[in-house]
């Protein structure tokens, strides 16, 4: 059995309407942004089609922005996937912007 005894940081609800800060729903997390593997070593990154590509070259991850492999442009080397994929969403968004 567990009982609750409010102390002096305990909010006080005064009214019927009010939502407190703990019952509040909390904020959706962002989505993950979406990658598909379309060969051995490489990674498209699709953001409403395809943005980039991430190739894993060991012992790095290049990443490209373009949304034909053979038109893109390499733009970075990265050790972790997470990373490379973030380079390519941010590259692509700044292309995207400078057009």
């Amino acid at each position: 059995m567990a009982a609750n005894t409010p102390t002096a940081h305990d909010e006080q609800s005064t009214g019927a309407h009010e939502v407190s800060p703990r019952n509040a729903a909390a904020p959706a997390p962002a989505p993950e942004p979406l990658y598909e593997r379309v060969d051995l070593d490489r990674y498209v990154v699709l953001h409403d089609g395809a943005v980039g590509f991430i190739e894993h070259v060991p012992p790095v991850f290049v990443c490209y922005v373009g949304e034909y492999y053979p038109n893109a442009e390499e733009v970075a080397q990265v050790h972790d996937f997470h990373d490379a994929l973030k380079t390519v969403l941010h590259r692509a968004a700044a292309t995207r912007r400078a057009l």
